[in-house]
């Protein structure tokens, strides 16, 4: 968080196939029986210049949360797509969502919700905010009409239909 908001926090742009990327990060919650996490790869998409590393824990922090504080048996969906030249990733939830008047502040330093579970610093989603915003794009967060919360990155990209990039 200090190299953050210091600025002297790099980024490791690479060429990265997000459909591999959200699998990876789904791949660590294996041991979530409890709720169901669902993404329907497109695998239309072209390649997206990002740090993926940084994008990876941006998405593993959103489902960890999603896994943390929905109720057993919640489903998770992951879905991505590339609009404008801007990734559009979503991680949408079908849990109790936020009370409106905290929506606020979910992403500042330290901010846990009245009445959350123990454990946890209150760092992670102010960190993916810093992590989006370190890629020039914007994290948002609203409930689901009918249920959950919806969080929405929409970060700028470079974005290539080739499949074998070579010298990269």
């Amino acid at each position: 968080m200090s190299r953050l908001e210091s600025g002297i926090f790099g980024l490791k742009p690479e060429w990265t196939d997000v459909n591999e990327l959200i699998f990876s990060v789904i791949h660590q919650f294996t041991a979530a029986k409890n709720h169901q996490i669902i993404f329907d790869a497109d695998e239309k998409l072209p390649l997206m210049r990002f740090d993926g590393v940084l994008m990876g824990q941006i998405l593993y922090n959103l489902v960890h949360n999603a896994v943390i504080y929905t109720p057993d048996f919640s489903t998770i969906k992951l879905g991505c797509s590339l609009e404008n030249d801007f990734s559009i990733i979503q991680v949408i939830d079908d849990g109790n969502g936020f009370p409106e008047n905290e929506i606020p502040f979910v992403f500042d330093k330290f901010y846990r919700l009245p009445n959350s579970k123990t454990g946890g610093s209150g760092l992670g989603l102010s960190i993916s905010k810093g992590y989006v915003e370190a890629h020039n794009g914007t994290i948002e967060l609203r409930n689901n009409e009918d249920r959950g919360a919806v969080f929405t990155l929409k970060i700028p990209v470079e974005s290539s239909y080739i499949n074998n990039l070579k010298n990269e």
